[in-house]
């Protein structure tokens, strides 16, 4: 019992400590005062991977219709399967309709695996940005100006 109670007692102990350390760091970032530069910098990168989040969700939606699109796709599918001995050439339409549907779901699977593959650079994008800008301080006017010369930019 005296023996759990030390090894509670130091995990406890070296749980502060990292929390301590953690919380340091933290603070180490929240005093670094950025140069206009340095601030122009990371508001163009927090716009750009706002930019790319919202193509990426944009891809996200357009792969959930196809999904739901390729399932009715299916359930059709087995509904035209159940009738398609009882015609003549209806075998043969109806491989023709699973092969394009097979070729659909192909696409489909492709096209999901970009956008993971997409999303796991965004988020990686995402941590280097917040390593390099988060907590960051800066003059209240430098960020005015940014925004005024995007404003300038834009006409």
């Amino acid at each position: 019992m005296l023996m759990k109670t030390r090894i509670t007692t130091i995990g406890s102990g070296l749980l502060l400590a990292a929390l301590a350390l953690t919380s340091a760091h933290a603070q180490d970032k929240a005093a670094k005062l950025v140069t206009r530069d340095q601030l122009r910098v990371c508001m163009n990168s927090e716009s750009d991977l706002a930019s790319r989040r919202q193509a990426l969700d944009a891809r996200n939606k357009k792969n959930g219709e196809e999904a739901a699109a390729i399932r009715a796709e299916a359930e059709e599918l087995t509904e035209e399967s159940k009738r398609a001995d009882e015609r003549p050439l209806g075998r043969d339409r109806f491989e023709r309709h699973v092969r394009a549907h097979n070729a659909r779901v192909a696409a489909a699977k492709t096209g999901v695996e970009a956008l993971r593959a997409d999303l796991e650079a965004l988020n990686k994008s995402l941590v280097a940005h917040n390593e390099q800008c988060g907590g960051i301080s800066y003059l209240p006017e430098d960020k005015e100006a940014i925004l005024k010369e995007r404003e300038a930019a834009k006409k």
